[in-house]
């Protein structure tokens, strides 16, 4: 069983560990793509499994999956690490998650592949005060006495807050904030709109009075290297440097590249329309951003409004170099820039691209459930688990000809 062969390590072990042997130590947060990027341990790595990766690995994933950085593997398998430590967001013992859970399932492989290592998951403590999701300890059976001297005519006196199990990220971030990341709101900027063409600007035609949505602001951060905003943004040179913009992604067929001098730039020639197929430049636009990461660059994307085209493309970075799903890759992004709205043809190339990423061997099963109603032509149904559900009435042929209820923008 793999917890004969996993030692229990505490908040304040794991912090003397990663101060005193930090590049000895490989911390693997077992979390989902969305609670990671919010906050994480300073150097941790994001370990993801599908639902497909995990229903076929039947307990026995590659280490591939676990560690899918390539360089780090090599120095696991070369035994350079002294300590792999798991956790997840607040199990506070091996009896609480689920078996086909991603934490369960790394440690089985770890135990297996990694024996070089000490394999460790991040041990609970009790701790007081109530938390989310939390039961009374066993034998409360729930019910709250009351206090000894309490009662009509007698002073109250506090109860103590019940013993409650902490564990996982949860309880190390509030033990040892200083080794976590801020949670933060998404970055961005924001310089000042003008009639006129500010310096160092082309001139857009856009002016303070009557300025679109999509316009107001400034560039979103998405990642650390990738940003995304609108064509009025891509026009603004004083916006780009501020943000240290080496390159830009120009997703239109019509909005000039102004500064080509100045960064380098990646077009792809797109209209915002049903008949459009942008997924056959996923792979192109993939590389061409890691391109720019590896050189320590920052890419812009942008389309007209910055609505549908460009983030359909940025949608498509997330999900292929973070294998994660569509809805979750669209929350992501959502959250940064609310107006987001891929048009419905651009949704569905998505979730093709999805069911490509997640199982590219597998493409039958891999389908995502919202593939799978349309394949059976079911006269009408909802397939996005976002915000808004869409309505889908399919054809023979549905993706083909679906119209694009959900773009705000006539141009984005």
């Amino acid at each position: 069983m793999v917890n004969l062969r996993v030692c229990a390590l505490e908040c304040e072990a794991l912090r003397a560990l990663l101060q005193e042997r930090g590049a000895q130590c490989l911390v693997l947060d077992c979390r989902s793509f969305f609670s990671f990027n919010a906050a994480h341990i300073r150097g941790s790595c994001n370990v993801r499994l599908s639902t497909i990766v995990r229903r076929r690995a039947k307990g026995a994933l590659a280490l591939e999956h676990v560690v899918p950085n390539e360089e780090l593997r090599a120095r696991l398998r070369q035994g350079l690490f002294h300590t792999v430590v798991l956790l997840d967001e607040r199990s506070a013992d091996l009896e609480v998650p689920k078996r086909d859970s991603t934490m369960l399932l790394a440690l089985g492989t770890l135990c297996r592949e990694a024996r070089g290592a000490r394999i460790c998951f991040l041990k609970g403590e009790w701790s007081r005060g109530s938390r989310r999701g939390r039961r009374e300890p066993e034998g409360s059976g729930g019910s709250r006495r009351e206090p000894e001297g309490s009662g009509p005519g007698r002073p109250a006196h506090p109860r103590p807050s019940p013993l409650c199990p902490a564990g996982g990220y949860e309880a190390f971030a509030s033990a040892c904030s200083e080794l976590c990341t801020k949670p933060a709101a998404p970055a961005g900027l924001s310089l000042p709109l003008s009639a006129s063409p500010a310096p160092g600007s082309a001139d857009s035609g856009c002016s303070s009075c009557g300025t679109p949505l999509y316009d107001q602001g400034g560039p979103v951060e998405i990642l650390p290297f990738l940003y995304l905003g609108s064509a009025y943004h891509a026009s603004r040179k004083d916006m780009l440097d501020a943000l240290g913009i080496t390159a830009l992604i120009n997703v239109s067929a019509n909005c000039p590249n102004h500064f080509e001098g100045h960064y380098q730039y990646k077009s792809i020639p797109v209209e915002d329309n049903h008949k459009a197929d942008i997924s056959s430049w996923f792979n192109e636009a993939i590389d061409f951003i890691d391109s720019v990461k590896n050189e320590g660059g920052r890419v812009f994307v942008h389309c007209q409004a910055g609505i549908s085209r460009s983030a359909t493309i940025c949608l498509a970075y997330l999900m292929r170099t973070n294998r994660v799903k569509l809805d979750e890759a669209f929350e992501f992004v959502k959250q940064r820039r609310s107006i987001i709205s891929p048009n419905f043809s651009f949704m569905g190339q998505l979730l093709q691209f999805e069911s490509q990423v997640l199982a590219p061997n597998c493409s039958a099963e891999a389908g995502s459930p919202a593939m799978s109603v349309l394949d059976r032509g079911a006269s009408t149904t909802t397939v996005f688990n976002f915000p808004v559900s869409i309505p889908v009435h399919t054809t023979s042929s549905a993706l083909n000809y679906l119209q694009s209820p959900i773009t705000t923008s006539p141009s984005c």
